[in-house]
């Protein structure tokens, strides 16, 4: 099995805090995840990849309705 944090894409356009967090928990691009908000609703998704040169402070998800979330 190959180790998906060594895939040349894993962390694409992710810097600074969004890629500590991710690493910290051992998400990389194209994990499905789940997140649980601050007033308890579950979110389901998928992390995309981010454009080169943004900022470091939000990972992007693709949520199962079909649009893309900001997450901070």
């Amino acid at each position: 099995m190959v180790d998906k944090a060594k895939r040349p894409d894993a962390y694409k356009g992710y810097r600074g805090k969004a890629l500590e967090f991710l690493k910290s928990y051992d998400i990389t691009v194209w994990s499905e995840v789940r997140i649980l908000t601050a007033d308890g609703t579950e979110l389901d998704g998928i992390v995309l990849p981010r454009a080169e040169g943004t900022d470091d402070k939000h990972i992007v998800l693709k949520l199962r309705n079909g649009y893309n979330m900001g997450v901070s």
